[in-house]
């Protein structure tokens, strides 16, 4: 049977590659000024930069509440 990668590379190793890959991908979203995925008051929402915040599930925004 084949390892794993994380078994050829080792658990640390791994989770150093990934902490690396998910803050290269959120520094490049904010640089293009694409909204992050947030939790507010248990509501998935869009915040943009400009502080927009739009509910990812169509609910009213959570600014006009």
């Amino acid at each position: 049977m084949t390892k794993s990668l994380i078994d050829q590379i080792g658990r640390e190793r791994a989770d150093q590659m990934i902490e690396k890959a998910v803050t290269d991908a959120v520094d490049e979203a904010q640089a293009r000024g694409l909204p992050e995925a947030v939790k507010i008051d248990g509501v998935w929402v869009k915040r943009y930069p400009d502080g927009r915040i739009e509910p990812i599930d169509g609910e009213a925004s959570h600014a006009d509440r």
